[in-house]
């Protein structure tokens, strides 16, 4: 019988949990009651997944994505096909152990890693997403915090990190609260360092995430983020969560509604197959500079929250389940993880937007994939150059630049910032043109879609012009203009469709180009949600 630990309502539990964060007496050996011998110490971890990788080399590979705070090695575990190349395929992140207290989230990582090595080749559905996919497996992200937690009496529960705050005699981080995206914005963390949520002094002031930093950031290749879903394990309360932690809006501004829209499907569908309840993260409570947050935030990551068993019960022995649960609640999630995987060559599948979004390209904008301002040198436009970010609205006699984008928070527009005149940062003095990264287009390319908008004042001409260009193998192709005119014309979204039929095959780059050919007048546009569909 395991020493039952007291049960609290939720504001008695977390003034307990802070007491334990700052009496807690010295460490003793790390190790687990005996009681609880099914979880893995930090030293178990490590002999369990060298044996698995001894045991299956042709596709696994271990490494160590940095170090903790007591020097500890954060590993990590690659699963492919051919593990010792990067190929071309789509890529899935798996952590466990943000915070110390959850033990059992290492347990499911282990159980990950044995769940794909060992069915690789007998299972024909693990097979199939072993040698399609690079998957990726941060085992433990707060060792040092998990071996200090199983040195109390019997427990500590211990939430963050060992690292000292400078300035105070405090310890520990809420690894947790430590990313970059949103940090400490909206009341979902804490300032004090004597808090089981603090936050720490800055964003990535802890090593561990920014260990997990540096290797999502070693992902992008060419200027696109590999790593395509992501889930981040937890405890406890049988959840499946979504971003965004820091807001309670469903579609914010840095959140396009195709993404919500997968999101909510993907989310529901892993909760219809491992029993538990789908949300958005907020809905649980508020939360900013987490882990999703960023990784959807910052890389367009489908990020998800899993916050493992059991139910919520504001008890401090909801973080210690018993070890004869452990093979049964850690097996239950292995349909919902596999589902993800699969899931990694197109996230919008699930919403039915594949045809959509899931073509030879989709650009939202929202990230730097490489779209290069005067690629060619020959822009003569003295104001006015194509940028990428968030816009800032014009009016003159109506909206000139729009404030808002199409989707999310970002798109290609000509002079961010308003200035203090609508004219102060139109287009002038000629052509300014902005090219894409490489498009390699295949054999059936889908039609090339986007939105934009050309808007100018009643001093405008049709030497005045917006044009998409496909740079193709034979030579450049003016695919849509759109001329000025001696009238007012106010800014306003526009959809494109083109067929781009004629270059299967090729690999391709657009070009969009603004000239202000007419003199004197006010000239804006803007290009957003960039597509080459599937037939």
């Amino acid at each position: 019988m395991r020493p039952r630990l007291h049960t609290l309502g939720l504001t008695a539990l977390l003034a307990a949990i802070s007491a334990a964060t700052l009496t807690a007496g010295p460490a003793t050996a790390a190790d687990f009651p005996p009681a609880d011998s099914g979880y893995h110490t930090y030293a178990e971890m490590v002999a369990d997944i060298h044996a698995v990788a001894d045991a299956h080399p042709d596709i696994v590979d271990l490494f160590s994505i940095g170090k903790t705070y007591k020097g500890r090695d954060i590993w990590a575990a690659k699963i492919s096909d051919n593990v010792a190349d990067d190929e071309a395929e789509p890529e899935v992140l798996f952590d466990g152990l943000h915070h110390a207290r959850e033990h059992i989230t290492l347990e499911q990582t282990l159980d990950l890693l044995h769940y794909l090595a060992d069915g690789y080749g007998s299972s024909q559905r693990i097979t199939e997403a072993v040698d399609s996919r690079e998957v990726y497996i941060v085992f433990a992200l707060n060792p040092d915090g998990a071996e200090y937690d199983i040195g109390g009496d019997p427990y500590r529960a211990w939430r963050k990190n060992r690292q000292p705050t400078p300035g105070s005699s405090k310890i520990g981080t809420d690894l947790n609260r430590n990313y970059d995206y949103r940090w400490g914005c909206c009341g979902g963390s804490s300032g004090k360092p004597g808090s089981p949520t603090y936050r720490g002094w800055k964003p990535f002031s802890a090593p561990e995430t920014r260990a997990l930093r540096d290797f999502v950031e070693s992902r992008v290749v060419d200027g696109w983020q590999q790593i395509r879903t992501h889930i981040t394990f937890h405890s406890n309360g049988k959840l499946v969560l979504w971003p965004y932690g820091y807001t309670k809006k469903n579609v914010p501004s840095d959140m396009s509604s195709d993404d919500h829209a997968a999101f909510v499907a993907m989310g529901k569908k892993m909760a219809s197959l491992n029993g538990y309840t789908a949300k958005q993260s907020s809905g649980l409570y508020i939360t900013d500079g987490d882990q999703i947050d960023w990784l959807y935030g910052d890389h367009r990551i489908f990020s998800y929250t899993f916050e493992l068993y059991p139910a919520e019960h504001y008890t401090i022995e909801d973080f210690y389940p018993p070890d004869e649960i452990l093979a049964r609640e850690t097996a239950r999630n292995r349909s919902a993880i596999l589902y993800l995987i699969e899931q990694a060559d197109c996230p919008w599948r699930a919403a039915g937007l594949a045809a959509i979004d899931c073509g030879a390209f989709y650009d939202d904008l929202e990230l730097g994939h490489g779209w290069r301002p005067n690629a060619q040198g020959t822009d003569t436009a003295t104001d006015g150059a194509w940028q990428r970010g968030n816009p800032q609205g014009t009016s003159s006699s109506g909206p000139k630049q729009l404030g808002t984008t199409y989707s999310a928070s970002r798109a290609l527009v000509t002079g961010l910032k308003a200035g203090s005149r609508p004219a102060a940062n139109d287009v002038d003095g000629g052509l300014t043109s902005i090219t894409s990264p490489p498009i390699q287009l295949p054999a059936t390319p889908g039609r090339l879609t986007f939105r934009y908008y050309l808007a100018h004042n009643a001093g405008s001409s049709s030497a005045d012009a917006f044009r998409a260009v496909v740079m193709a193998d034979d030579g450049d192709h003016v695919v849509l203009t759109e001329k000025g005119a001696a009238r007012d014309d106010d800014a306003a979204w526009k959809s494109a469709s083109i067929d781009i039929g004629a270059y299967a095959g090729q690999t391709i780059h657009l070009r969009f180009e603004a000239v202000d050919g007419a003199g004197a007048n006010l000239l804006e546009a803007g290009v957003d949600d960039v597509r080459v569909r599937r037939p």
